[in-house]
């Protein structure tokens, strides 16, 4: 199924991290334009990026992630 904003180019923050031990919480901000070819965004939004490393035997790993939108904008 094609969505109907066809691409969308995420912008990141640099990654913010609190190692405690044997886990490190992260955390970004980013913002998405959703466009079509040839077209400017028509559609911007904001999201929060949040998530928690552990360490295991192969490094650290993802434990869980959460993408929570922070706002939207139709252009």
């Amino acid at each position: 199924m094609r969505h109907w904003w066809q691409h969308a180019q995420h912008t990141t923050t640099d990654l913010l991290v609190d190692v405690d031990g044997d886990q490190a919480a992260a955390s970004a901000n980013s913002l998405v334009y959703h466009y079509r070819d040839g077209r400017a965004p028509h559609f911007t939004g904001g999201l929060r990026l949040a998530g928690t490393a552990v360490r295991t035997p192969a490094g650290r790993r993802l434990r869980e992630v959460r993408i929570t939108p922070a706002w939207t904008r139709e252009n």
